[in-house]
């Protein structure tokens, strides 16, 4: 596994070991799901890593009615008390069979270790 595969399953474990039910690597799975998804790279941290946030997505299946708003606060909550503090956002993201579904995306910064320093 690569240092951008550990960092996402460490998130993943905290999150399953905290009680959230879903959780997964797999942007593919079916909703509901909270998603550690992969980094995006923002430049160098250091001389030894790289700076990038990694998405962490709380996916329900649609309509985006009452329901699944009170399913995406909860999933949210779980995220923010289990990661911490991150800026978050509600949305629209494309799931399985090429569904809408809505979701909350938080963004956490992270530093990703260069396994060669």
């Amino acid at each position: 596994m690569s240092t951008f595969s550990d960092k996402r399953a460490e998130y993943a474990g905290k999150l399953a070991a905290a009680g959230a039910h879903g959780v997964t690597l797999d942007p593919t799975a079916l909703p509901p799901f909270i998603l550690v998804d992969l980094a995006t790279v923002q430049g160098a941290a250091g001389v030894g890593g790289w700076a990038a946030t990694i998405p962490v997505r709380v996916v329900v299946a649609p309509p985006g009615d009452a329901r699944a708003a009170a399913q995406l606060e909860d999933g949210l909550e779980v995220v923010l008390v289990t990661l911490g503090a991150a800026p978050a956002s509600p949305g629209l993201v494309t799931g399985a069979g090429g569904k809408e579904c809505p979701a909350y995306t938080v963004t956490y910064p992270v530093d990703i270790a260069n396994p060669n320093c």
